[in-house]
């Protein structure tokens, strides 16, 4: 494995911390891209933390310039879902324009208790829309190499008022879809980030296909 100079679009929270920290451990150089970066509280003499707004096109251009593959991990609230596709629209963009062919973006809302109810099965559904929204433009882009880890919606369950949250999250590249454990969504980004643009991906999709 060669290591990788990897820009990290992340909010300061503990999602980031830990694929910084798993990315560090691995050996390779990270540059967090933060809103600010008091708030961001690890060191490390192979990282970097600069402020910058995810938001603006020209700002995801000047940090990823000069990096490997760009991570983005910045997933839908449920207070304003909407954002997370014109964010996701911004990182393809400033990435492209970068000079950078390697985008990995995990949108579950970790952070996020996920509730077996009917609220929040429904104020749930705006984010699998953005979701599928952002899935979307990343499956426009032909010269891209990018993976895209994010939620599956909530199922209603046999009887009224019954609902079931997945411990699974979807893992989408252009080979195909696969679900993954929750709780392998780390490790699955970090070997996303570490693949060159034309490896191909190990899974069997056949039979994880659903």
């Amino acid at each position: 494995m060669s290591t990788q100079k990897i820009a990290l679009f992340t909010p300061a929270g503990e999602v980031g911390r830990r694929l910084a920290e798993e990315a560090l451990k691995r050996g390779h150089t990270v540059t967090a891209i933060v809103t600010d970066e008091n708030e961001f509280k690890l060191k490390h003499p192979n990282l970097k933390v600069v402020r910058g707004d995810v938001r603006k096109k020209e700002e995801v251009t000047k940090y990823a310039k000069g990096h490997d593959v760009v991570i983005n991990a910045y997933s839908p609230s449920i207070k304003n879902p909407r954002e997370h596709v014109d964010i996701t629209r911004s990182v393809i963009e400033g990435t492209k324009e970068a000079g950078v062919q390697h985008i990995v973006s995990a949108s579950h809302p970790f952070e996020q208790r996920m509730e077996a109810t009917e609220e929040f099965y429904n104020s749930f559904k705006p984010v699998i829309q953005a979701q599928q929204e952002a899935l979307k433009l990343l499956q426009k882009e032909k010269n891209l190499s990018w993976s895209y880890l994010h939620s599956v919606a909530p199922e209603a369950g046999k009887k009224p008022g019954e609902y079931q949250v997945s411990d699974e999250i979807y893992f989408s590249h252009p080979e195909g879809q696969a679900r993954i454990p929750l709780k392998e969504y780390t490790s699955t980004l970090l070997n996303e980030a570490e693949k060159g643009q034309m490896e191909t991906h190990e899974f069997n999709y056949e039979d994880r296909l659903e």
